[in-house]
């Protein structure tokens, strides 16, 4: 007899039950075996050599494993990165071995059990004022960029005219964006502040034309507590900040006050700086580590948790590197416990690669899509609807349709 034999390359959980319900598996024997399958490598800092050898050791123990520094055995360095390696099984396990331990460790096992959690749990809806919501149960949601601004980098300045900005917004709704994002004042590197008042100009004639009549919320791009005071009061629902809540000290009373949904973006500098020389030793831990703390202290001021969506902002202050590696990274930012949002339509890192303009960077962009669907985004900030949407819906067919077949 000849063996057939195949080797299973995707680590995807629902492809290993589809595998699994193919060969005849009983159900509560596939829940077992996905558990078995899916690897967890979890990086924990400042570490103690003593306390990594007693991680390595409980885990060895149930079967696990740690990554620690060569010179842990002997008590060197004072502080190092341990990275955990084990399944989704093994982790309440690992907790308790830890309970009792010093150096802090029991704690640490509970938040183990608390990111792991976080991180699988997918927030299914963004409650809105008034009584609406963004679904986030079913596809990811897109978010429809409009620039009213005259230097805008990827458009550029066409919808300046506030008649041009609320027909692409029309637009785009038929397209099926989710969302409609408008901005009044350029983020490109090296733009300059706006004023509030030209800020105003620019979106508030956007906003009353607006007004009421969209079928989808609306979000209203600013640093300015004055700029979404008055695009709250023409209908906008959803706060985009790029500076995350810390260029203007009103906009966090606002945002609490308001109980509209808000984008938490990280940005290293501002606009006009943010690219002179950025650099991170890590830089999808530190981008972590900062929304963490941004995210605390609005919930701490008063915002419901949640109203809080998370964006790593790329292309903010970071390096074709720095870019590359939040994509390639994207799914760590889940253990946050808030839903993703991503801008990479356009942006000056697919131009890097490609050579491309601006307004050729759409079949770059697509790769960059690929990894915030791969990443778990649940909202994609484009300027091209259409195509993102077409994207999304093959790439849905492959990855998640056929392995229910």
């Amino acid at each position: 007899m000849r063996y057939s034999l195949r080797l299973i390359s995707s680590k995807s959980s629902d492809t290993i039950e589809r595998h699994l319900a193919r060969a005849g598996v009983d159900p509560e024997g596939i829940a077992i075996i996905k558990d078995k399958s899916e690897r967890l490598i979890i990086k924990v800092d400042n570490v103690k050599a003593a306390a990594a050898n007693i991680i390595k050791q409980q885990l060895l123990s149930i079967g696990g494993d740690a990554a620690v520094h060569r010179d842990v055995i002997m008590g060197k360095p004072p502080l190092s990165t341990v990275y955990i390696l084990t399944d989704r099984r093994r982790i309440e396990a690992l907790a308790e071995k830890l309970e009792h331990q010093p150096f802090s460790l029991s704690e640490l096992g509970r938040n183990i059990i608390k990111l792991v959690e976080d991180h699988e749990r997918l927030p299914h809806h963004i409650p809105l004022p008034g009584g609406a919501a963004i679904d986030l149960s079913k596809d990811p949601v897109v978010m429809g960029v409009i620039n009213v601004t005259p230097d805008s980098f990827s458009d550029d300045g066409f919808f300046n005219d506030p008649g041009r900005a609320v027909d692409r917004a029309y637009q785009m709704v038929e397209e099926g964006a989710g969302i409609i994002d408008i901005g009044g004042e350029s983020s490109r590197p090296g733009a300059g502040e706006l004023s509030t008042d030209d800020e105003l100009a620019r979106v508030q004639p956007v906003l009353e034309r607006l007004s009421g009549k969209l079928e989808v919320p609306v979000s209203i791009d600013t640093r300015k507590a004055a700029v979404a005071r008055t695009a709250l009061d023409l209908g906008a629902v959803i706060i985009n900040d790029i500076s995350g809540f810390t260029h203007d000290p009103g906009m966090i009373p606002l945002a609490a006050r308001s109980g509209a949904a808000l984008v938490v973006m990280h940005m290293k500098g501002r606009p006009e700086t943010m690219q002179q020389d950025p650099s991170y030793d890590d830089v999808v831990s530190e981008i972590l580590q900062w929304l963490e703390e941004r995210t605390g202290m609005l919930i701490s001021n008063g915002v419901s948790t949640e109203k809080i969506i998370v964006d790593p902002g790329i292309g903010f202050g970071k390096r074709l590197v720095d870019n590359l590696n939040i994509l390639q990274e994207l799914g760590d930012f889940r253990s946050l416990g808030f839903p993703v949002l991503v801008g990479y339509s356009r942006k000056s890192f697919i131009g890097m690669i490609t050579g491309q303009e601006p307004g050729k960077r759409l079949g770059g962009g697509f790769a960059a899509l690929a990894k915030c669907l791969e990443g778990g985004a649940r909202i994609l900030r484009v300027h091209d609807v259409e195509e993102t949407i077409d994207f999304i819906k093959v790439w849905q067919s492959i990855e998640l349709k056929g392995n229910s077949a």
